[in-house]
């Protein structure tokens, strides 16, 4: 007999002999025992609304999943005559640092190109592989301190990598920024040459309905593919540690090939909606920037965007009514590094730059 089936004629057994119990040691009217098979079909249809859910979140979280890419990035700025910076090194090829220990870069520099990784989330809410994601994870440089001077010097930046990794499939994919909301951390992405299989993720028709104390999912990468390679075991790890380094691009596509690289789900409550943000406790760090924020019918009612790193009680999410607007043309179409440079690219390969395969996880505080 199946468990559940068996466990319920348990409970309806139990209840049974109860309030048999009570009728004897008590003597209750008639009409109590009259509404016995009410009161016992009650119960029933709540234990099989109990049972439905739990195979629903099951289907949820499986279909969720499949819908949600790992986004790695490697930029770099380049001056009006497409020169990228690079690194400064000695007469032995060495990097050269400041007294604070920054390694120096410039146009003229001799070294490898200089680039900085990051890495973040994205979903699926189109066929032809649109994503929502957040607009730094899109355009890393907004409203970055150390990317500042930069571009305040006429510096250019340019994308050598932007990639998005589905279960579905081994490789990275090249995507594409299309628009980016003015004001709000959000933005909308697209694959390039190549549309997953998986279901977009089904946007709540109205959000704004969303009440404060409902439970709610979040799914992403927080930390990057360090929680990722947490779960492998001790010996695969080291060895793909020294293979690939500790957090890289070829790590990634390491775990996308083996199926290994799968998304994390944390659960919470929703403690505060607001027009322009949503509040949450549901736990997530660097790298989770970009997933989205679900009810418990599977449903997206937001990005999440931020978190607090010295209280994990409050993280924040854009209402996702702010990427519908994105998808019917709204905010402003991207006008600097729409995707991949593949000359860049070719340079940045040649150059053979293992010593720079660090990530950074950016967290777009509040």
């Amino acid at each position: 007999m199946n468990r559940n089936v068996y466990g319920r004629l348990l409970l309806v057994a139990a209840m049974i002999v109860v309030m048999m119990g009570c009728a004897t040691s008590f003597g209750p009217p008639k009409d109590s025992l009259a509404d016995l098979p009410q009161q016992i079909g009650n119960l029933e249809r709540r234990m099989e609304a109990v049972e439905a859910r739990q195979r629903n979140m099951v289907d949820i979280l499986a279909r969720t999943r499949g819908a949600v890419a790992y986004v790695w990035g490697t930029y770099t700025f380049v001056d009006k005559e497409g020169r990228p910076l690079r690194h400064v090194v000695n007469d032995l090829n060495e990097p050269v640092a400041d007294p604070q220990g920054v390694p120096l870069v410039d146009v003229k520099g001799t070294g490898p190109i200089a680039v900085s990784n990051y890495c973040g989330t994205a979903f699926l809410v189109g066929h032809k592989g649109e994503m929502l994601t957040n607009r730094h994870i899109a355009e890393p440089w907004w409203e970055d301190d150390e990317s500042e001077p930069l571009l305040a010097a006429g510096m250019k930046p340019v994308f050598i990598r932007l990639r998005a990794f589905f279960q579905e499939r081994s490789r990275g994919v090249p995507i594409e920024i299309l628009r980016v909301d003015e004001k709000y951390d959000i933005a909308l992405v697209r694959t390039v040459g190549w549309a997953p299989a998986a279901q977009p993720l089904a946007l709540h028709p109205n959000p704004g309905k969303a009440e404060e104390g409902q439970p709610i999912l979040l799914i992403g990468y927080p930390t990057g593919l360090e929680a990722v390679m947490a779960k492998l075991e001790e010996t695969e790890r080291a060895e793909l540690e020294e293979q690939t380094g500790e957090c890289s691009y070829a790590t990634a596509e390491r775990l996308s090939a083996q199926k290994q690289l799968r998304a994390t789900i944390t659960s919470g409550f929703l403690w505060d909606v607001l027009p322009h943000v949503l509040v949450y406790d549901a736990r997530t760090m660097g790298g989770g920037s970009g997933g989205p924020v679900l009810d418990w019918s599977g449903k997206v009612i937001g990005v999440n965007a931020a978190y607090l790193e010295e209280f994990q009680g409050g993280n924040y999410g854009i209402p996702v009514d702010f990427g519908k607007r994105l998808l019917t043309g709204g905010g402003s179409a991207f006008h600097e590094a729409r995707g991949e440079s593949q000359e860049l690219l070719a340079r940045y390969e040649s150059d053979k730059e293992k010593n720079i395969t660090s990530c950074t996880t950016r967290n777009k505080l509040p």
